[in-house]
Order: C-alpha cells, then structure tokens, then sequence
C-alpha cells in the first residue's frame, strides 16, 4: 500500500457527488462526469452494465429515501474496514479504494459498492456486495469532532518532528509548491457546488495534512518522519469519512 493510499481515496468525492445526484442537487450528467473524472473512462457495474447503472442501483436500494443513503468506509494501517470481518466486501474494501455502503429502506441488509482498479489500465469496475446488517459502527463524529482530532494529531506529529530536530533537505525544491500541486490533485474534480460548507472545510483540511505526508515521505523521499507521519494516516481518514457522513445527511435534507 502507497502512502496516498493511506491518506486519499478518490471516493470521498465520489460519495459527494453521488448524494448530490440522488437527492436532486446535481444533473445525471454531472455526476457521472465527476465519476469519469475520479476514475476514467469505460466504468462498467460487475454485470458490465454501464457507469449509468451505478445511480439505477443506489436508487433500487433506496440510497436516496433516508437521511444516511450512503457512507465511505475506509481502511489503513491498524484500522480495518467497517464491514463484515472476512465478508468479500471487506477483502475488496481494503484492497481497494475503500466501499461506498448503502443504508436504504431495508434495514436487514446492506448493499456495497467497491470500484476495483485493474492494475493494467483497463477500465475500472465496480463490483456490487451485498450481506445482513448491521454493520460494525462507525465512529459517528461531527464534522468539528473530527476536525479537532485531525489538529490534534496534526499538533502532536509537529511537535515530535520538532523533538528530534529535523530539519528540510535544503537540496529539495520547493517543498511548499509540491503541497500545495498534490492538494490540487486531492480536489479533483472539486465538489458539487450543494456541498455543506462544514464538509468541504473539513475535506481541504484533510488534503492539506495528507499532502505534507506524502510530499514529505514520497516527493521528497525522507523516511526519518514516518513513524510521526503515517500516525496520521488515521485522523485523515476519519475526517473525511465524518465530512461526507455530514454532507450526505445535509443533501437530504434538501
């Protein structure tokens, strides 16, 4: 696993833009360019329907007639996706990009959605699981939870790079340019302009702390941090899931 793996996944937007489709806020057209966007061109369901097919099964579910609809499950080091302990959906989750799960109006079971990356270049497909709830807990934190922990992990990094007085390569060129490059990369292709302001405040602030991971550990190749770094690998994640949790149940709403 990379270390934009750890700290990203292209689904985080994904989630945003599907909600935004479902509950009325964004065209078909839109969504499934956004889609196109995060994961190429030629995406097929498992059944090799089209990318179409996508919104058709998240509203069979019911993903658009209550408030949750959808949330991102993520895993990394020492987290482990929040699905079934060794379920198929769980194996392809932490292969993978992480699951978009479905709550819909059947309460006894849940739906997944995994887009699988071929390693090859072909076209992405995303395969359809489906099991009994409930499902592990998530950590149910407010978009303020979740950015407070972020600071306060982003705090305690700072302070133990800081300890074992590290300094920057001054060999390395502009390390500031390469953050603020990878944080672009993160907002592509941005966010539905229907997104609550609290999520997408939480989404920059996690892409600013997961560009600095990976300027530091990849772009740059210094690995004395990593112990420090990758620590924050977990906030990161949980930020962004808290983000598009809030956005999700805001869409709704109307």
């Amino acid at each position: 696993m990379s270390i934009r793996e750890t700290v990203y996944s292209p689904l985080q937007n994904a989630v945003v833009w599907l909600a935004a489709g479902l509950h009325g806020h964004e065209p078909a057209d839109s969504v499934l360019g956004a889609l196109t966007e995060l994961f190429g061109p030629g995406q097929t369901l498992d059944d090799a329907a089209p990318l179409t097919g996508v919104l058709a099964f998240l509203r069979r579910c019911g993903a658009h007639e209550t408030d949750a609809g959808m949330r991102l499950v993520l895993s990394g080091p020492g987290d482990a996706p929040r699905l079934p302990a060794g379920s198929p959906a769980a194996a392809a989750a932490a292969a993978g990009p992480g699951a978009v799960v479905v709550e819909g109006t059947d309460p006894t079971v849940y739906h997944a959605l995994v887009p699988r990356v071929p390693g090859d270049g072909s076209p992405v497909v995303w395969e359809r699981f489906s099991g009994p709830a409930p499902l592990p807990a998530p950590d149910y934190l407010s978009p303020g939870e979740a950015d407070r922990l972020l600071t306060q992990a982003t705090d305690r990094a700072t302070d133990l790079i800081d300890a074992v007085g590290y300094r920057p390569d001054p060999k390395v060129k502009s390390p500031r340019l390469t953050v603020g490059t990878l944080g672009d990369f993160y907002d592509t292709p941005g966010l539905p302009g229907s997104v609550p302001p609290r999520a997408a405040k939480l989404f920059a602030r996690a892409d600013r702390v997961a560009a600095i991971v990976e300027t530091l550990t990849e772009r740059i190749g210094d690995h004395s941090l990593d112990p420090q770094l990758l620590a924050l690998g977990g906030p990161v994640r949980r930020a962004r899931v808290a983000g598009v949790d809030y956005a999700v149940r805001e869409l709704a709403r109307g």
